[in-house]
């Protein structure tokens, strides 16, 4: 009976440290994972920006150009259906292009941020 007494508190130490343990891995995997989502988070907004002023001046250029193209046949709705008719191509080639470009990016920031932990 002696012998268990002093097992327990022994056994009751260990369980504990094993409890703490496993919680502060929990928050360490939690923090990590918390990092690599920001990350990519704050990547993707930058780029998003990005994409979203690119479209808007885009967008005013292909209306100059639709006009332009518009006065040189002389026939303004004839400019942008050709106008657009030239943005077709450039769609289906983003399409086709864009989400694997995307994809790198983020998983080349992931194991950027992998990179900068083991050195660290």
């Amino acid at each position: 009976m002696a012998e268990d007494t002093n097992q327990d508190p022994s056994f009751e130490r260990l369980l504990h440290k094993l409890l703490q343990h496993l919680d502060t891995r929990r928050e360490y995997y939690t923090l990590t994972a918390t990092e690599k989502v920001s990350g990519a988070a704050a990547m993707l907004s930058g780029m998003a920006i990005v994409f979203v002023f690119a479209l808007i001046i885009l967008f005013f250029f292909s209306i100059g150009f639709a006009v332009w193209l518009g006065d040189v046949i002389h026939n303004r709705a004839g400019g942008f259906v050709l106008a657009g008719l030239i943005f077709v191509p450039i769609a289906i080639v983003a399409y086709l292009k864009v989400p694997g470009f995307v994809r790198s990016k983020i998983i080349q920031n992931i194991l950027e941020d992998d990179d900068t932990e083991n050195k660290g």
